[in-house]
């Protein structure tokens, strides 16, 4: 017993208390499961300030330069916490670009009521890489991404908001009894403009309207936590998308046990060449189903995920205790987020239908964003005009895909 609690102590994990006597809970099912990602998980991205709206403008045709440099990454969070009216979300450092920090950008938390909670004291003083203890903020990193050096550190991050709101708080799991063959489930914001465009094998543009997804799908490999590595440890069929960055992921019993953050290195993205990749790994008849259990091969070929026992035991080494909910979630909670939600069994665009446990993935029609641009302005003055004046793929001009070949 000894050694086992200095291994675990080495790795920087720490086992939820109460949950090890809890006795076995009955496993959700999908629209239960989904009822919880839509009342917790969260948008996040910086406020389009008039500098980054030009930069956006400047990069939409430059796929590579854009995700590269973090022109403009929006992503996801989940709150997992609640101090007053203080919420606390989990996600990923990544989500927050040293250069929008040191510019001081406000942030905005887009929560399930549809209301934009604009975060402005974000900016922790510490560059990248992470030094000393910096400032008071609403930030906590654990790691931090930079032009230059692209993630450094361990890719966890705390935000915290205020409102007198009455927010649902996610219930905490202990990642250290997911096992390979169980199946997780992740909820987060979709970014199309990262995405190829399978019609057209391009990138697809400017797309304003964003959908909420719920993904589905097997742990394939568990490694213990390791900075090198960013942290991620957790390793599941790769149905997500980018965007769903620092998103949930929940056990069968809807509880957190981790926060996504990468997809597979094989996944058809903007600025990627995912069929040479797919060549050069299949020369070497390494596929799937034989990969080693490693990080490169995990990350390789499929989704990552942080563990919530890892963040909560590197916030309890920098002092910081959170309420963390970590009784089973309220099935009350859970009723309420399916009021008046209709879930309907329709064929979807893929032709798969909604809520099928034998499909890999869904997009929530209740949980919407019509025009993201619009929603991350919150007050912030712009100087690109609403008229169409720019040519095809400028912002907030209203081009006709079809008439600029997107």
């Amino acid at each position: 017993m000894n050694l086992e609690r200095l291994a675990l102590n080495s790795l920087g994990w720490l086992v939820l208390s109460g949950l090890l006597a809890s006795p076995v809970l009955a496993e959700l099912s999908l629209p239960e499961i989904n009822s919880i990602a839509r009342q917790t998980t969260v948008l996040i991205a910086p406020g389009l300030t008039p500098e980054l709206r030009e930069e956006i403008e400047e990069n939409r045709n430059n796929p590579v330069a854009a995700n590269k440099e973090g022109v403009w990454n929006p992503g996801s969070g989940v709150i997992i916490a609640k101090d007053g009216n203080e919420y606390y979300v989990l996600t990923v450092a990544h989500n927050f670009p040293q250069r929008h920090l040191n510019q001081d950008v406000p942030f905005g938390i887009r929560t399930s009521d549809r209301e934009i909670h604009v975060v402005t004291q974000i900016n922790d003083r510490r560059g990248c890489p992470l030094k000393g203890n910096g400032i008071p903020a609403a930030l906590v990193r654990f790691g931090c991404r930079s032009r230059t050096q692209g993630v450094r550190g361990i890719d966890i991050a705390i935000v915290s908001f205020e409102s007198d709101k009455n927010y649902a708080v996610a219930s905490l799991g202990d990642a250290s009894r997911v096992q390979q063959g169980d199946i997780v489930y992740v909820s987060g914001w979709p970014d199309p403009e990262k995405e190829l465009d399978p019609t057209t094998g391009r990138c697809r543009g400017r797309v304003a309207r964003r959908q909420r997804r719920l993904a589905w799908g097997e742990v394939e490999g568990k490694l213990n936590p390791d900075p090198q590595n960013l942290g991620y440890s957790i390793f599941y069929t790769d149905n997500t998308r980018a965007g769903m960055s620092g998103g949930p992921v929940f056990d069968n019993r809807g509880r957190v046990i981790g926060n996504h953050g990468i997809g597979s290195s094989t996944k058809a993205r903007c600025g990627s060449n995912p069929q040479i990749e797919s060549l050069a790994e299949s020369e070497t008849g390494t596929t799937p189903e034989n990969i080693p259990l490693n990080f490169n091969s995990l990350s390789r070929w499929f989704s990552g995920s942080q563990q919530v026992n890892q963040a909560v035991s590197l916030l309890k080494q920098i002092g910081l205790k959170l309420p963390f909910k970590l009784d089973p979630p309220d099935d009350r909670m859970i009723r309420n987020g399916m009021r008046n939600q209709e879930i309907r069994a329709i064929a979807q665009t893929s032709g798969k239908i909604e809520f099928d446990a034998r499909s890999d993935g869904f997009e929530d029609p209740n949980d919407v964003v019509e025009d993201i641009y619009k929603l991350y302005e919150f007050g912030l003055p712009s100087q690109i005009r609403d008229i169409p004046s720019g040519g095809c793929g400028s912002l907030l001009l209203g081009d006709r895909e079809e008439e600029c070949g997107f």
